[in-house]
């Protein structure tokens, strides 16, 4: 690893702290009681809760465990669009930054936000997934193991001028990556799976569930194929409903069996159900997301567990704050782990991190917030190699006199034994109210130049100032300007529905 040391930086850290609460939750009705935190069955102990900046802005969007350690894939730079991403490796047992390698291409000012990394096909290194929301493009780009870019890949609509992609999570198959997302038309959308090679040449192109509006916002690997889940929009009296899909795709893409879900009411369906996130869970899948009222007046946390054929386990709606939403799952050997962000209400101004564990019923087992600014958004979940779990997410400040407005956030709980850090936000900005901890200053590292990207496998049309995303679900971003917890803005429409969450582009 020695011959990437001269082209990166090391990204400080320091860390925060977290508090109990409680994961209220009843399976197949709306929400409920959970156990307490004085009932809490083996409660994972706060290890370290660290930020992470050299710059104004910064987010960490996506974690996984390497060889070394954590690897964590994020953005950082002086405002908060346009901005280049970075990977940086953490020590697993005590959170302290060990590399960072710029993630930038130099023949293009189309900067995507990067979504999700996943370990290379080859084992040796890393593929990057990102997207540019204004041009509707999709960046794919596969480094090494330091984080050195060996190749930059652009992939773009097919249908003309008006049309677009977005891209929200890639998997590593047998033979190279399955990329999966939208495919915008003329104002109408639908789930897009786009198969490239191990150099990322695309291979096919495949369109599912081209009878509704639809969006694929996850998927997981499964023999041959792949198991993910949906949105699709149903309309009746003029009104839409947002269902859930969990289905599975043979190599060919094809549609092996395909189950929708809507989360638990003690009534009619509510209007939004979205399950963002899907992991393997023993011999079958679990499922995290939210469920919502058309008014927003009910934002709930929503897991729903099936078997290996699609058929419904178990569901619930678990809210261990007022408006909760979940976007990322992970199932561990103690259980199923799920996180998100909470807030006291839909519009509040500023969130709480969530993270809680599941029974195999979906019965909450534990739950506690974690936060350091106003605004705290939980991204990503792994679990570790020593028993433990990681989180990779963002913090913002309130005060525009901050500095950074926002920083890229880490935290792990169980594992290793290890000096617990924590950290507040910066003295010019009211901490959260479980930020106890004395503030301390984090060192900056001066900047380095980034990596030369390969050229492109795609023509370059003009150069466009690509913007960060400031609120969308479930992607939370560097930006530090408007509402925080914001999940109204998260149900913007694109094409005049409201199953996507539009990405906004500053102008």
């Amino acid at each position: 690893m020695t011959d990437g040391l001269s082209r990166r930086r090391l990204l400080a850290g320091a860390g925060t702290v977290a508090s109990g609460a409680v994961l209220g939750g009843v399976a197949g009705a709306s929400r409920g009681d959970g156990v307490s935190g004085a009932d809490a069955v083996g409660e994972l102990p706060l290890r370290w809760n660290r930020t992470y900046s050299n710059a104004t802005y910064n987010g960490a969007t996506s974690v996984v465990e390497g060889d070394d350690g954590l690897v964590v894939l994020g953005q950082s730079g002086a405002q908060p669009t346009g901005i280049p991403g970075w990977l940086f490796g953490a020590d697993a047992t005590s959170g302290d930054g060990e590399w960072m390698a710029t993630i930038a291409n130099a023949e293009s000012q189309r900067r995507p936000t990067f979504q999700e990394h996943v370990p290379a096909v080859d084992g040796d290194g890393y593929a990057l997934l990102g997207m540019a929301t204004r041009s509707g493009t999709v960046a794919f780009v596969r480094t090494g193991p330091d984080g050195d870019v060996q190749w930059w890949r652009t992939y773009e609509s097919d249908s003309g001028g008006d049309g677009g992609l977005l891209a929200r999570d890639v998997i590593a198959s047998a033979d190279g990556y399955v990329i999966a997302g939208t495919d915008v038309r003329s104002g109408s959308a639908s789930g897009l799976v786009v198969r490239v090679g191990p150099e990322g040449e695309e291979r096919s192109r495949t369109r599912l569930f081209t009878d509704r509006q639809s969006e694929i916002l996850s998927v997981v690997p499964d023999g041959d194929g792949y198991v993910g889940t949906a949105a699709i929009q149903d309309s009746s009296g003029g009104q839409a409903t947002i269902r859930s899909v969990v289905f599975r795709a043979g190599a060919n893409d094809e549609v092996q069996w395909r189950e929708a879900f809507t989360a638990p009411t003690e009534d009619a369906a509510l209007a939004q159900n979205q399950l963002v996130d899907i992991a393997p869970a023993g011999d079958g899948y679990v499922a995290a997301g939210f469920a919502a009222s058309r008014s927003l007046d009910t934002f709930d946390g929503w897991v729903l567990s099936v078997d290996g054929s699609g058929s419904q386990r178990a569901t619930r709606r678990l809210s261990p704050e007022p408006a909760t939403r979940f976007s990322a799952v992970a199932d561990t050997a103690d259980g199923t782990v799920v996180a998100g962000q909470g807030g006291e209400s839909a519009g509040a101004q500023t969130g709480v991190g969530v993270v809680g564990e599941l029974g195999d019923g979906l019965e909450a087992n534990w739950s506690r917030t974690v936060s350091v600014g106003a605004t705290n958004n939980v991204r990503d979940v792994t679990g570790t190699a020593d028993g433990g779990v990681a989180l990779a997410g963002i913090t913002q400040y309130q005060s525009e006199g901050a500095d950074p407005r926002s920083e890229a956030w880490l935290v792990k709980l169980g594992g290793d034994d290890a000096p617990q850090v924590t950290a507040t936000a910066p003295s010019t900005d009211a901490p959260s109210s479980t930020a106890t901890a004395t503030p301390s200053r984090t060192p900056t590292p001066s900047p380095t130049p980034s990596p030369t990207a390969t050229a492109t496998a795609t023509a370059t049309p003009a150069p466009t100032d690509e913007a960060m995303p400031t609120r969308t679900e479930p992607e939370e971003t560097t930006a530090g300007d408007g509402a925080g917890f914001g999940v109204g803005a998260a149900l913007a429409a694109i094409g005049g529905t409201a199953l996507y969450e539009r990405v906004r582009d500053g102008d």
